[in-house]
């Protein structure tokens, strides 16, 4: 009888043992959806953070910061291998991953420390998700007019099923990935990446793997626009000039006396828009040294601005 029941129960384990595989699975990429979007938040907050070295995510060239700063280190669409199968995170002071990190106020890494998804810290929960394998913050193309694009992405597979991605493009990889519907459960990689691939490499994401979900539905993506805007300044007073600072740059607009409308699209740093979260800072005297501050606030909308 003992015997009977160790094997009823052995394989009872059997047909249950895969169900809860699945349900388990499917748990941690739900789990995983709701870390991107708190990650996500995370990010945004950080848009009108003055302190571009440490905390404020949106450091990044064409964007009008003075030479000297020290740009975001983004993951590139031609690295997005690299990055996410990376079996350590080095921890750079200006990396996507250090920002957030003391955006969240965690303060226990070390700079120039390599970490891996054993180490069980708060910061390489930040980098690593349940399968141990790295988020990737993607930066799209620098200069589009009107808006900044992200990638916050999280390839929910095991790390040896090296899943590759196209590395020719930037600019291509990274709308082929936008524009892709990643969320069905039977999803495939874009089109155009069957010719940037070796066939086995391409057939593999639209592989059906565990719970029968293909490997390109487990890419969870969170896409981030970051919108810029536009300052229009008209200075309409009769003695008076107006000298206008766009984040940490300073004197950005400068106008005399009744110049009229001065736009912001037509500095060479803003011709695209200012980047959504820039501290704005409007002054006005006879002369530099005599002018005193009328008006300061954060852009989260096209402004018109007038000095009478």
């Amino acid at each position: 009888m003992l015997l009977i029941a160790v094997a009823i129960v052995g394989i009872l384990a059997g047909i249950l043992a895969p169900v809860l595989s699945n349900k388990l699975d499917e748990a941690q990429i739900r789990s995983e959806a709701e870390t991107l979007r708190s990650l996500r938040k995370d990010f945004e907050a950080t848009y009108d953070a003055l302190d571009y070295t440490n905390l404020n995510e949106a450091s990044v060239p064409g964007s009008g910061l003075p030479a000297g700063t020290v740009f975001t280190t983004f993951d590139t669409a031609t690295g997005i291998a690299l990055r996410i199968f990376g079996p350590t995170v080095t921890v750079d002071p200006a990396g996507w991953v250090t920002k957030l990190a003391q955006k969240r106020g965690v303060t226990s890494y070390a700079v120039g420390a390599s970490y891996s998804n054993l180490t069980q810290s708060q910061y390489s929960a930040i980098a690593f998700n349940a399968y141990g394998v790295q988020r990737a913050l993607v930066i799209g193309p620098t200069g589009e007019t009107g808006q900044q694009r992200y990638l916050l992405m999280s390839l929910m597979v095991p790390p040896y099923r090296t899943l590759a991605f196209p590395t020719a493009d930037a600019t291509q990889t990274f709308d082929s990935i936008w524009d892709q519907s990643w969320e069905s459960t039977q999803a495939q990689a874009p089109a155009l990446w069957a010719p940037l691939l070796s066939p086995g490499s391409y057939a593999l994401w639209n592989t059906a793997s565990a719970n029968n979900r293909t490997n390109a539905s487990r890419l969870l993506v969170e896409r981030i626009v970051q919108p810029k805007y536009t300052l229009t300044l008209a200075n309409n007073s009769p003695a008076d000039t107006a000298w206008v600072d766009i984040g940490p740059s300073t004197n950005e607009i400068v106008a005399a006396p009744n110049t009229g409308a001065v736009v912001s699209s037509s500095l060479p740093d803003f011709a695209t828009g200012i980047l959504a979260g820039r501290m704005i800072v409007v002054r006005r005297g006879a002369t530099a040294a005599s002018a005193y501050e009328v008006q300061r606030f954060f852009l989260y909308s096209d402004v018109n601005l007038t000095v009478q």
